[in-house]
Order: C-alpha cells, then sequence, then structure tokens
C-alpha cells in the first residue's frame, strides 16, 4: 500500500475545498482504525500542523503506524532543533518517528545549512528518528540539497497538473542517492474533486486546465480522483503518496479508487503529458490567495 494518511486537517482547519473544518477527535479514532484495517502505515504529520501531533498521541494503536514529522522553520536557530523533536516525541507519547524533515528547504540551504544538517543527523544516530529528509517545493531545491546532503527521504508535490518532480533530472537524483520519495499535494488541496463551476472565483483563469482534466477524465470513463490517483502507479519513483481526509467516509472513498486506479490500464503518457502545468500562480498553493 503506497497511500500514508496525511493528519494536517487532525490538528488545523486546512484547505481550500475543506468545508469540514478541524476533524472531531472521535472521527480521528475512526479514520485511524479504519486506515489501519486497509493496510496504510504511514502517518504524515508536522509541528507546525496545530495540535495534530498531540491528537495522534492519544491514540492507543499509534504504535502500527510509522510516523513521519517535520521541524517548523529554524529562522537560523539550529540550537532549537533537538528540542523541537523530543517535544514532538512527547506529543506523539513518545513514539519513535520514522522520519524527521526539514519542513522548510531553506534550512539546508542558507549559512547555517551545514549546523542543521549535522543536528538532525545527530538526532538520527541517537535513535529518535530513523530517516531524515526535506520537504521541497522546486527541483532546484531537490537538486541543490541532494547533492549537498546525505538525504534519506524527500516530500514533494506531484498532481497531474504538476508534474516537474517527475522530470528526468530529478529521477537520476532519486535513482543516484536512493532516495525515498514522498509525493503530497495529488489532489490539488481537493480542487481536482471538485466541480468547475465550485472553485473559488480565483480559480476561473485556469478553468481550462480543469476542464482538460475533467475531459481525459470523460475519455477514460473514470471518476477524477481514479485519474488523480493513478498517477501513484505511473510514476514508479514514488514510495508513498500523502494524502489527508476529513472523514472516514473520505477515506473509504480514496482506498476505493485507489484500487479502481490499480485497475486503469488505458491511461496513455500523451495523456498525462496533456495535463501538465507550469504556471506557479496554480500548482503552488502558496501562492493561491488566502481564503
Amino acid at each position: 500500500m503506497k497511500l500514508a494518511l496525511g493528519t494536517v486537517q487532525f490538528g488545523l482547519n486546512y484547505g481550500v475545498t475543506n468545508s469540514f473544518g478541524q476533524v472531531p477527535k472521535s472521527e480521528v479514532k475512526d479514520i485511524l482504525d479504519y486506515a489501519r484495517h486497509q493496510g496504510i502505515s504511514m502517518l504524515d504529520t508536522a509541528a507546525a500542523y496545530g495540535n495534530s501531533e498531540e491528537v495522534l498521541g492519544q491514540y492507543d494503536k499509534l504504535c502500527n503506524f510509522a510516523v513521519v514529522s517535520k521541524l517548523p522553520s529554524l529562522a537560523n536557530s539550529c540550537e532549537k532543533i533537538e528540542n523541537i523533536a523530543k517535544q514532538s516525541l512527547h506529543r506523539l507519547a513518545n513514539h519513535r518517528l520514522y522520519a524527521l524533515l526539514f519542513h522548510n528547504a531553506d534550512d539546508l540551504l542558507n549559512e547555517r545549512a551545514d549546523e542543521h544538517y549535522e543536528k538532525a543527523l545527530s538526532l538520527k544516530e541517537q535513535g529518535i528518528c530513523q530517516k531524515i529528509g526535506v520537504s521541497v517545493y522546486s527541483p532546484e531545491q531537490l537538486l541543490q540539497i541532494c547533492e549537498r546532503f546525505t538525504i534519506d527521504i524527500v516530500q514533494v508535490p506531484l498532481n497531474c497538473f504538476d508534474q516537474r518532480f517527475a522530470q528526468p533530472n530529478c529521477r537520476q537524483i532519486y535513482n543516484k542517492y536512493n532516495i525515498e520519495v514522498h509525493t503530497r499535494s495529488l489532489f490539488l488541496q481537493g480542487t481536482l474533486l471538485s466541480d468547475i463551476s465550485d472553485l473559488p472565483s480565483s480559480f476561473t483563469p485556469f478553468h481550462a486546465a480543469f476542464e482538460k482534466f475533467h475531459r481525459v477524465c470523460d475519455q477514460l470513463s473514470c471518476h477524477p480522483m481514479t485519474l488523480a490517483l493513478s498517477l501513484i502507479q505511473n510514476f514508479d519513483f514514488i514510495d508513498k503518496a500523502v494524502l489527508g481526509v476529513c472523514s472516514k467516509l473520505q477515506l473509504e472513498q480514496v482506498c476505493h479508487h485507489y484500487t479502481k486506479a490499480q485497475q486503469l490500464d488505458n491511461l496513455t503518457s500523451e495523456q498525462l503529458s496533456e495535463l501538465k502545468f507550469h504556471d506557479l500562480a496554480l500548482i503552488n498553493p502558496a501562492n493561491w490567495p488566502i481564503k
């Protein structure tokens, strides 16, 4: 199972199409129970995700999951790294981390990058985490960091519109350094699953891209979620695809369409390539207007 469960919604009201708000703790338990029974074995969280880590720490079967967490932006203060990591462990009820990622890639690119990396490496050597990695937003960040440091995991954005990290130069990096690849934003914060008429007005300039996406769905006679999830099968470098949900029902739908995507054998590389969209105003949610 290549799906990993994102947990930002467990600690924050997150997502441009999220009409549920922060997930209630009772629903979190139902989601985690269902995920476990479906073979989902990894959770993705972060110190910056509100009280997500604390909510996870209250789940009595957390030991059944590998947990990936992320350091907040260090603001040039590497002395805080060990304290931050240990606070995360405390919130997670001392559950050992599978991986600890730098949430802000600039922390491995600025003038104190070497110190930051050495501090993180020390945490790995202490057994606080099994692997260290980084969340990146551009292929340039990926190339610079992985050429400079030994990185176990990278988390990258990837979806039908944003295929930058599927480029040959990125794949060469994954292979050359034996890097575990986790993807995020497979549904582009839910916009790929929404009716075009329901998208916020700020997406009006990009309607043509969404129309093309839905046209390919029609050609393949598949649901938008099936097409979005098909990237996991089409890009074999993906080790885990991180997806967030707001309810058990949503996770049931994701698992259903994950199976459907595995059976989708009529998607051509030409169709997939035609869906690429290069405008960062759309494919990077950091550029979206605050809702």
